[in-house]
């Protein structure tokens, strides 16, 4: 048995509320004889762009031990499940059962508010301080 973590999309139409979702997890990991040891909802977002006809979705992430026998079948339910969009599964052999807790808790990331000219506050200058000049050019001194 190995630690994997499973990123999972699901249509927040089909699957409307938590326990809806907890449960299709639960029998996709059970129909792979996987033990689920972590699993949360991670966020609610807007896709990046369409995914058979959703532009939403729930992230939910998991944690679980596996045989790796068994991983390509657990790919495969959750590619013909209704209700998931997209899934991802990695190794977590890794992570601790600490940072797993951590994880789920802290949730998804928010991204950077835009700054000018579309990129992120603090990327290139556009952080609020401003940048002193180089010492050369203070003191007039020619680097030729």
């Amino acid at each position: 048995m190995r630690k994997y973590e499973a990123m999972f999309l699901f249509d927040p139409a089909v699957a409307t509320d938590w326990d809806k979702i907890k449960a299709e997890v639960d029998r996709l990991m059970e129909r792979a004889g996987a033990k689920v040891l972590f699993c949360g909802k991670w966020d609610e977002r807007r896709l990046a762009y369409e995914i058979r006809g959703v532009k939403r979705a729930v992230y939910v992430l998991a944690y679980f031990e596996a045989d790796p026998a068994t991983i390509g079948a657990l790919e495969r339910d959750m590619t013909l499940s209704e209700m998931v969009v997209r899934c991802l599964v990695v190794t977590a052999e890794h992570v601790t059962e600490e940072k797993m807790k951590e994880t789920l808790e802290a949730g998804a990331p928010r991204p950077a508010p835009e700054g000018p000219y579309g990129r992120r506050e603090g990327e290139w200058n556009d952080s609020p301080r401003p940048r002193a000049a180089a010492p050369e050019v203070e003191q007039g001194v020619d680097l030729k």
